[in-house]
């Protein structure tokens, strides 16, 4: 029986545990993502920002579904992920269209613009 108690004891102690760490835990992986975001949403404008006349990239990010869409418009590039968003400028005019991560994407300059095709 006494064994038993233990066991009894011994759970209740890491429900107490989980549920005191729980809502620093929920910060951390906030914190993670949106760092997550930044950094691709900063590695996509770079890439688009590099464009010249003439050149092509295929363009690719993060693995899907664990990134955050990347909303391209104007002279924008921006990323919301869930309590906020993060915003870029870009050198080019972007079309209005949504890059999703693990899809491939052929971007080149046309007419002064940036043109943006999914290959996959």
């Amino acid at each position: 029986m006494s064994s038993l108690n233990s066991w009894a004891v011994y759970l209740l102690s890491a429900v107490a545990f989980l549920l005191l760490v729980s809502p620093q835990l929920t910060g951390a992986v906030r914190e993670s993502r949106e760092s997550s975001d930044w950094r691709n949403l900063d590695g996509v404008r770079k890439a688009l920002d590099a464009l010249s006349p003439g050149v092509m990239i295929n363009l690719t990010y993060g693995n899907a579904p664990s990134n955050d869409p990347i909303e391209l418009g104007g002279y924008e590039l921006s990323c919301s992920y869930g309590n906020g968003t993060v915003t870029f400028p870009s050198l080019w005019p972007l079309p209005t269209t949504n890059l999703t991560g693990s899809s491939h994407y052929l971007v080149w300059l046309s007419g002064g613009k940036v043109q943006v095709a999914q290959t996959g």
